[in-house]
């Protein structure tokens, strides 16, 4: 195992994405985009947003933590 090896296992997890928050709510992505925004040209958020941006959340919680274990059960190999 080496440094890109390693690097490559963490960065395979893929970020949450404006996309993804929005098909899960059944809207465009533009909708996501906006209602993040402030100022006039901002929208309200979607109803149910907290549900689903918890259970990203979570999904994406459990992604880091399968990468944590790689890495660690590589480490372990590298020092014997």
């Amino acid at each position: 195992m080496d440094f890109k090896a390693a690097a490559d296992v963490l960065l395979s997890t893929q970020p949450v994405s404006a996309i993804e928050i929005a098909e899960r709510l059944g809207k465009e992505p533009h909708t996501i985009r906006r209602a993040r925004m402030s100022g006039p040209n901002a929208r309200s958020a979607p109803k149910g947003w907290d549900a689903v941006v918890a259970d990203l959340a979570e999904k994406h919680a459990d992604e880091l933590e399968q990468r944590v274990s790689q890495l660690r059960r590589l480490a372990k190999q590298l020092r014997g």
